[in-house]
């Protein structure tokens, strides 16, 4: 399984995705990589009412009778599920990437062999993740709501999924590989290897699956924050779906930023002029003090600017995509005109969203 371009439907869920090409130790490489929260992270838009039932934190103590007992209604466990699910989406990505990166250090051989003259130290960019979304999961997938195919996607991609985020947690917290003659990462790669392809489509399909089902949640979610006039919610719930918009159209012409001079701009021009309707709308609604008050908000700034970031970030990249010019990739971070660079500013506005309307 190699590395994809994973920003489709994602409101970034594969967002700020590390697309670094530097080197260094783990320790730098973190300091340089883009900061990602624990996402709802970016995930398909947990914008637009992705909220956890609070009542229901607990999933592995809740048969369907104990739903009832604790007052769990139906809509609260199809809620929870679904958030958990796109929890679980974004520790796939991660492993996929994760994946990515590790065999541009590496050799995909089932023999372990490093790939010379990459300047990457083993381990690069490689990130621990802990299963307990996923055990969590597991137990979800046997109880109601049915999500159907979902629900057997989870349980197929356990084994794999489990094995390749404890290496590579195994993989984040040891750097000393060298001193044994790479020794106990020979024994990493025979479970990377192993389990790389066995993920394969099953997460691709897993995750294409949550991004639909987000694009479909969150205009229901929306239609109904604007019919009860919750304008500035909307608004950057809406403003934040453009963003996405933008990503899968690029997805949808095979465009990413080793190819972005190829990218029609006829539909992004489209999305960026809506976008700045809507960041209008928003700026609008939160000058209205009765708004604010109607939405419980004391800050009539609540996006700091992050907002009108997105517009400038989506103009830096059309500009780049006309210029006949290649972003610079190679040195750490995301440059300024680079798809990557908006998914990343995208990312942050999901998770400003997240902390304003969620949590």
């Amino acid at each position: 399984m190699r590395r994809r371009n994973l920003t489709k439907g994602m409101a970034i869920l594969l967002i700020a995705a590390c697309m670094l090409s530097g080197c260094g130790s783990a320790a730098e490489e973190e300091e340089q990589r883009p900061k990602r929260k624990g996402r709802f992270k970016e995930a398909p838009q947990d914008a637009g009412g992705a909220r956890r039932a609070e009542e229901a934190e607990n999933p592995e103590h809740m048969g369907n009778e104990e739903q009832a007992e604790d007052g769990i209604t139906p809509e609260q466990m199809d809620l929870l599920k679904y958030n958990y699910y796109v929890e679980l989406n974004n520790d796939i990505i991660d492993v996929m990437d994760s994946v990515g990166y590790y065999y541009e250090v590496v050799d995909d051989t089932e023999e372990f062999s490093l790939l010379p003259d990459t300047g990457l130290t083993y381990g690069y960019c490689i990130y621990g993740k802990n299963t307990d979304i996923l055990d969590d999961c597991l137990l979800l997938a046997d109880m109601e709501p049915d999500f159907g195919e979902m629900d057997h996607m989870v349980k197929e991609m356990e084994e794999p999924l489990r094995a390749l985020m404890e290496t590579f947690s195994a993989i984040s917290n040891n750097h000393d590989y060298a001193e044994n003659q790479y020794q106990k990462a020979k024994e990493y790669h025979a479970v990377i290897y192993a389990n790389a392809g066995a993920l394969g489509e099953t997460g691709y399909e897993f995750v294409e699956a949550i991004a639909e089902m987000s694009i479909v949640r969150t205009q229901e979610e929306e239609n109904r924050l604007k019919e009860e006039g919750m304008l500035i919610n909307y608004y950057a719930s809406r403003a934040i779906s453009i963003g996405r918009e933008v990503l899968n159209e690029a997805s949808a012409q095979g465009v990413g930023d080793e190819n972005l001079n190829e990218l029609d701009l006829a539909e992004i021009r489209k999305l960026h002029d809506e976008l700045v309707e809507v960041v209008a709308d928003f700026d609008a609604a939160t000058a209205d003090n009765d708004q604010l008050i109607k939405e419980s908000l004391s800050n009539s700034r609540p996006f700091d600017g992050l907002l009108d970031g997105l517009i400038d970030a989506l103009e830096w990249m059309m500009k780049q995509a006309e210029s006949g010019e290649l972003p610079d990739m190679s040195h750490s971070g995301a440059p300024l005109g680079s798809m990557e660079h908006f998914s990343y500013v995208l990312g942050q506005c999901i998770d400003r969203y997240n902390t304003v309307f969620v949590e």
